[in-house]
């Protein structure tokens, strides 16, 4: 199965997935307005950065409550998060191992190969008249059918 298809599927959990990567992301911009803060000499650009790390925090506070209303994160239950981030890893890894087994195709791939393939020959053929027929005008002969 590709990997589009998974997530084709994956209906509630890609909501998971989605909200997932925007509270880790958060928390990356957290710590990264943080390290520049504490590296600015400039009184300026500090208070530039106060207020984006505030509204970073907010960003990050609204990511996590929404995802904590939903039962996709448990920072306050130790023991759910992990087992759930267990499950996590335990599906990851089959979908791993689904995208790398050897691709069994669908008759619809089959169908789409097929038809490429066929279209290629039609390509083929045609340029392959076009040709014959440059040569015979070139030489001055005339194509019988």
């Amino acid at each position: 199965m590709e990997f589009e298809d998974i997530l084709d599927h994956a209906g509630k959990k890609r909501d998971e997935l989605i909200a997932t990567e925007l509270l880790v992301s958060s928390k990356a911009t957290v710590r990264a307005y943080a390290v520049a803060l504490t590296e600015t000499i400039s009184p300026e650009v500090r208070e530039i950065l106060k207020r984006q790390l505030s509204q970073a925090l907010n960003q990050h506070a609204r990511i996590a409550d929404y995802m904590i209303e939903r039962e996709m994160y448990h920072p306050f239950d130790l023991d759910k998060q992990v087992k759930k981030d267990k499950k996590k890893v335990k599906k990851a890894r089959k979908i791993i191992a689904e995208v790398d087994r050897p691709k069994q195709r669908s008759q619809k791939a089959k169908k789409r190969v097929r038809d490429e393939e066929a279209s290629a020959d039609d390509a083929a053929s045609m340029s392959d008249a076009y040709e014959t027929d440059r040569q015979l005008v070139e030489s001055g002969s005339t194509r019988k059918e």
